[in-house]
């Protein structure tokens, strides 16, 4: 029987991590077979072209009105540099600035990322120095662009389980240069 409200990191806590370890592999199976038997066509990915991209995004969940300035360049593959320009509700305080490295594919004018982060302070929102980071944009013209941005260092599947994990949650939008 399903619980009321589903608390994923009370359900991850209660399981030991070769279990969590064994779902998510078998969920990771599942995936690669639905994306073998998808026609040829559905997984045809369009190239990810060369760009600075700047963005300004608000934390509207765990730090409400926190803003960072995001700049990304490259294709594919890219790297990301950014910085707090306004904090709010952050204890101790927010960080100054993070680097990154990560890949996005595109489709269309949706992006879809991943990475990693190294953010030069530690606080109640992160956590941890390391993050893991993951984004989807939609590209609203060919200079303008929205974009979600998560990063966290992944307690919820059992890293690092003894540090704060909500991530930051930022919503922006941005320029294409």
């Amino acid at each position: 029987m399903l619980p009321a409200v589903l608390d994923p990191h009370a359900i991850f806590a209660q399981r030991p991590l070769r279990v969590v370890a064994r779902h998510a592999a078998a969920l990771a199976f599942l995936c690669l077979a639905l994306a073998a038997a998808a026609p040829a066509g559905a997984w045809s990915w369009d190239e990810t072209k060369p760009a600075l991209r700047l963005s300004l995004g608000l934390d509207g969940y765990r730090a409400p009105g926190t803003v960072v300035a995001t700049a990304r360049y490259g294709g594919s593959w890219n790297m990301k540099a950014g910085a707090w320009v306004r904090d709010v509700h952050v204890q101790p305080e927010a960080p100054n600035v993070f680097l990154g490295a990560g890949y996005v594919l595109t489709k269309s004018r949706w992006r879809f990322g991943a990475g990693v982060l190294w953010i030069d302070e530690v606080n109640g929102v992160n956590g941890t120095r390391w993050n893991f980071d993951a984004s989807i944009a939609y590209d609203m013209s060919d200079r303008v662009f929205f974009e979600y941005q998560h990063s966290s260092h992944g307690a919820i599947i059992g890293l690092k389980k003894d540090a704060s994990n909500g991530g930051w949650n930022l919503i922006g939008v941005g320029l294409i240069f």
